[in-house]
């Protein structure tokens, strides 16, 4: 349970802004090895998000306001890490680009076209959806909120194992790639607490909907960067947190009001 504890400590400090506890880092300890608390960091992160869709209406907000509310929740805690990630690899993998150079525009922290618009797209969305589902019940949104966030999490984790870094040095090389048997274990962590969750608040057909459509979208985009890149990078991982959330809460608002 301390190691558990400590695991999940780890991946707040990667994933998240809050303050990690001192004791968890002992000595050089490779992230990949934490992977399976990521579903976890992942629900932590988005309660603030979910305690706003649930309490927002009952104060009088509308459902556009309490959703915009979450989503600029959501994106203070996680620092912009996985919206910084889909950008870039938007600017990257946006044009036809080679492969090393677009590595090298996913390295420059200048913003261009692609990236804006991808950004401005998964903002938009991610709002749009989460209205919906606050229109449909706060309850529902809030519990859809934190499967989303476990599940999107543990997506991450399993396309960081199941592919080679296309970028040595890069970010997730250096933080130590896991291991096939860590990466599935995340994911079926994440799917467990989206499905309750996901079953919970919409029922049982949204669920399955956007448990389809968030595994597509991940296998087309472990697909794409492979053919593009190779392999993946700590943007790729970033981008595909993104990508999977956005599908799986789409799914979930289908036939929820």
């Amino acid at each position: 349970m301390r190691e558990f504890t400590a695991s999940t400590m780890r991946s707040l400090a990667f994933l998240t802004r809050l303050p990690p506890a001192r004791r968890a880092f002992t000595g050089t300890h490779p992230l990949g090895e934490d992977v399976h608390s990521f579903p976890l960091a992942g629900l932590i992160a988005a309660l603030p998000a979910a305690l706003i869709l649930f309490l927002g209406p009952a104060v009088g907000l509308s459902a556009l306001v309490v959703a915009s509310l979450a989503v600029a929740a959501l994106v203070f805690v996680t620092g912009v890490l996985h919206e910084d990630g889909l950008g870039d690899v938007a600017d990257g993998l946006g044009g036809h680009h080679e492969r090393d150079r677009a590595l090298a525009i996913m390295k420059d922290s200048r913003v261009g076209s692609y990236g804006a618009l991808a950004l401005i797209l998964s903002v938009a969305l991610r709002i749009a959806i989460l209205a919906e589902l606050v229109e449909a019940g706060p309850a529902g949104a809030a519990l859809a909120m934190l499967g989303v966030a476990a599940a999107s999490r543990g997506a991450m984790a399993w396309l960081w194992a199941s592919l080679p870094s296309a970028s040595v040095g890069g970010t997730a090389d250096r933080a130590g790639r896991p291991d096939r048997r860590n990466g599935r274990a995340s994911l079926l962590i994440g799917d467990g607490l989206y499905i309750v969750a996901g079953i919970l608040a919409v029922g049982f057909g949204p669920t399955l909907a956007g448990f389809l459509l968030g595994g597509l979208v991940l296998l087309w985009f472990r697909g794409f960067i492979e053919r593009r890149l190779g392999g993946q990078t700590g943007d790729c991982l970033g981008a595909s947190q993104q990508l999977v959330e956005i599908a799986a809460l789409l799914g979930l608002a289908l036939g929820s009001g």
